[in-house]
């Protein structure tokens, strides 16, 4: 799904593109497989460096998608060897967000392994990368993670995934852009309003992703966000039960932003299980003995 995005964005990257081979007229980048050495394709000169990789979704419990990306990098003597290569591939794809429509994955530097192939005469290196996606999670009314994305869109600065396109396909957060994701982590009986016959109150507690140019900032964030909902103290819709945020809001800045999240809010909202009666009798006729329906 993301390959796209990925494969543009590698192509595009100037620092990489400068070292690589060229191919139909770009670097040589290419999706699971590169081309053989014959194919007319290849423009004149060296065949080598080139990446190629791979992209594995798989299912995650708690997030629903992820999975792996794997590159690799093959060079020859003639041209700029994996260890020069390795930290501006690296850098090229660490802490990106990658898009497709509505699916966003984010890339995260696992590990760097070099290897030799004495048959093609290549050496290289491989990095892996894990992907976690942001799936598109929505509740019954009322709906509140996009309860928590209407109210992040009007914070400055900050842009909320699923809710509206990030800057471009492949981007990564900057000193005047960051990204938040919302999800919502576990959803319970009320345990301070109890429920009647008629209103079931319930308690939800909702995780805050926050992504930034560095810890600093995102803390900085985290501690803004948690501070304005208290201040805030409903998040209201209308037709629909009002959201009270401000009784328990806690920050954890050693928490994994793309993992767990660093803001987690207590959420209080009701759910009307019980109308009045909207039947009405219209008519009735008398009759010796009492009414009787018409």
């Amino acid at each position: 799904m993301i390959e796209e995005a990925l494969y543009g964005h590698l192509i595009g990257y100037a620092p990489l593109c400068d070292q690589l081979a060229s191919y139909g007229g770009v670097a040589a980048v290419f999706n699971q497989k590169a081309p053989a050495d014959t194919d007319p394709l290849w423009d004149e000169g060296p065949q080598y460096p080139r990446l190629v990789f791979a992209v594995d979704i798989q299912g995650d419990p708690a997030r629903t998608m992820g999975g792996t990306l794997a590159v690799d990098i093959m060079s020859k003597e003639s041209g700029a060897p994996p260890e020069v290569l390795e930290p501006i591939v690296r850098e090229a794809i660490d802490d990106y967000f990658f898009s497709s429509g509505t699916f966003t994955v984010a890339a995260q530097w696992q590990s760097s392994s070099y290897f030799t192939d004495p048959t093609e005469e290549v050496v290289g290196c491989t990095l892996n990368f894990a992907l976690l996606g942001f799936p598109v999670i929505t509740t019954d009314g009322p709906d509140l993670v996009a309860r928590f994305n209407a109210w992040s869109l009007e914070q400055e600065g900050l842009h909320v995934i699923n809710a509206e396109p990030l800057p471009s396909s492949a981007w990564k957060p900057d000193e005047a852009n960051s990204a938040i994701y919302w999800r919502v982590v576990q959803d319970k009986d009320c345990t301070w309003i109890p429920s009647t016959y008629q209103t079931l109150w319930r308690e939800a507690i909702c995780r805050a992703h926050i992504f930034a140019q560095n810890p600093a900032t995102e803390a900085r964030i985290a501690r803004h966000l948690a501070a304005q909902l208290h201040a805030d103290k409903r998040l209201m819709k209308d037709g629909e039960s009002p959201i009270m945020v401000n009784r328990d809001n806690s920050v954890d800045n050693t928490a994994d932003p793309l993992k767990t999240g660093q803001l987690t809010v207590d959420a209080t909202y009701a759910i009307i299980v019980a109308f009045e009666n909207t039947e009405t009798l219209d008519s009735f006729d008398v009759k010796d003995g009492g009414l009787s329906d018409g």
